[in-house]
């Protein structure tokens, strides 16, 4: 049994709503977790199991793999081949790097994630005029990814009828949120 997609989606989707933030987070949550993987690669020791190479990075995206393919088997799948091969092939193209290459590596990274970052806080603050969902949950920095993905296929006619209750729900969520932002 997979994890409840409605709930899922809803549930990061209402702090979600503003166009421009979501357009943020479209372009920034994969340039997030693809440069976390660079960053874990860069320290990590690395395996070598025959058909690749692997390093912590490679073993978390295999573990979000899961995660995200019970939620949607279909999203999953995708999000996942998405991610793991851009992995390996930024991967091969470092493999044999010089010492200045791999410190631009890094340094490219740690670019992506503060600029990232500081883009989506931007993004909750000015647009969506919300905190982010990682305020609430930390763990929503794992699901995001595979949000992304979700939100993509939706706007692409996938599941019509999961994606109007999705919907549905988020407009519930963003009315009950208002509504208890007033009383305060």
């Amino acid at each position: 049994m997979g994890i409840d997609i409605v709930n899922f989606y809803s549930s990061y989707g209402s702090y979600h709503n503003n166009i421009v933030n979501k357009v943020i987070h479209l372009i920034c949550i994969p340039l997030i977790l693809l440069s976390a993987v660079q960053i874990m690669n860069h320290y990590s020791s690395i395996i070598d199991i025959g058909c690749c190479k692997l390093n912590l990075g490679l073993i978390m995206l295999f573990v979000l793999a899961i995660v995200y393919m019970t939620v949607d088997f279909f999203s999953g799948i995708l999000a996942s081949l998405f991610y793991i091969v851009v992995t390996l092939l930024l991967n091969q193209h470092f493999m044999n790097a010089d010492e200045v290459q791999w410190s631009n590596h890094l340094c490219v990274a740690t670019t992506f994630q503060v600029t990232c970052w500081i883009l989506q806080f931007i993004g909750h603050g000015v647009f969506e005029k919300r905190a982010p969902a990682l305020l609430d949950n930390i763990l929503q920095i794992f699901v995001a990814p595979d949000f992304v993905f979700l939100e993509v296929l939706f706007f692409m006619g996938y599941k019509p009828e999961i994606h109007k209750a999705c919907k549905n729900q988020i407009e519930k969520s963003i009315k009950q949120f208002r509504n208890e932002k007033k009383q305060k």
